[in-house]
């Protein structure tokens, strides 16, 4: 089961908007928030594949490796030095 996600204040103008917005479709802001950002994960999923792969191929790991990897311990590719011979992008 997913854990549960806490995201920070949106800011006062986007706040209100999703209220409004909320209120509008009758549904609380909690469910809309959560439609919203999944709709926004599965839009983006290509890009996502295509810096997984980018990042996996810099570090000579397969792609589902780096995956599981950054599942595990999500803070990894801020701790990783990349691979001698497969410098960072500048």
């Amino acid at each position: 089961m997913p854990k549960q996600l806490t995201i920070g204040p949106l800011g006062e103008p986007n706040e209100n908007w999703l209220t409004v917005w909320a209120a509008l479709l009758t549904k609380s802001k909690a469910i809309l928030a959560r439609e919203v950002l999944g709709l926004q994960v599965r839009r983006h999923k290509v890009t996502i594949q295509e810096l997984l792969e980018e990042a996996a191929r810099s570090r000579g790991m397969h792609p589902d490796d780096l995956f599981s990897t950054i599942l595990t311990n999500p803070q990894y590719l801020a701790e990783d030095e990349v691979h001698e011979g497969h410098p960072k992008d500048e």
